[in-house]
């Protein structure tokens, strides 16, 4: 039997990440959470997760997108599936989201928050998947 899928939900918002966490436990999903930067790293390196949900704007407006960099360069998360969520276009009233690419914004997908249940495991599911071929960011 082949371990479960383990995944880091990193939001600052409490009910974000509690009914993003049930929602994953539902399907199947082994799942821890962090509410800032410097907790999700720690946890990061000892729950090994094959994905991090990880919001942007928590501690300061930028905390999500340093946290992205500093998981992609720490041994054994190198190729850890990243799926950022966000609330920023609308807070910041910006023209969209950011793009990922592999040194500023080192992440698989960006998604705008309010996140539909069925959006998120759809998204969780294609990057899983995509990790698990071993393509690259």
């Amino acid at each position: 039997m082949s371990a479960p899928t383990r995944i880091l939900i990193v939001d600052d918002d409490p009910s974000f990440s509690e009914s993003s966490r049930d929602l994953l436990e539902a399907y199947g999903y082994e799942v821890a959470t962090a509410p800032d930067g410097r907790t999700a790293l720690a946890k990061a390196t000892a729950f090994r997760p094959d994905l991090v949900i990880l919001d942007v704007m928590m501690t300061y407006s930028t905390e999500g997108f340093e946290v992205a960099r500093e998981l992609k360069g720490r041994p054994g998360l190198e190729d850890v599936g990243i799926l950022l969520v966000t609330g920023m276009v609308r807070e910041l009233n910006l023209p969209g989201p950011p793009t990922p690419d592999a040194e500023w914004l080192p992440v698989d997908r960006v998604l705008e928050k309010p996140i539909d249940p069925a959006r998120l495991i759809a998204e969780v599911e294609r990057v899983l998947q995509k990790h698990k071929k071993g393509e690259q960011t």
